[in-house]
């Protein structure tokens, strides 16, 4: 399972609309608005990365009032010795 973190820019306006329709997704494990650059920041687990490509370009950018956004894949820490 991959952790993501997506930044959405939302035009104005558009909060409330872009939020209900974010919260519908299974693949969203927390949804949070914020101040400054980006309106939202979203947690997603997903399968794989073609799983990924897929609900951003094809769910996430195709929703009404979304402007743009910004992915972050998490990786591993490795251990300490």
């Amino acid at each position: 399972m991959i952790t993501v973190y997506i930044l959405l820019r939302i035009k104005p306006g558009m909060d409330r609309s872009v939020l209900r329709n974010v919260k519908k997704l299974s693949q969203v494990r927390t949804l949070e608005t914020v101040y400054g650059e980006y309106d939202m920041l979203i947690k997603v687990e997903i399968e794989t990365l073609d799983a990924l490509d897929s609900f951003i370009f094809d769910t996430i950018r195709t929703i009404k009032g979304v402007d743009g956004s910004t992915t972050l894949i998490t990786m591993e820490v490795p251990d300490e010795d």
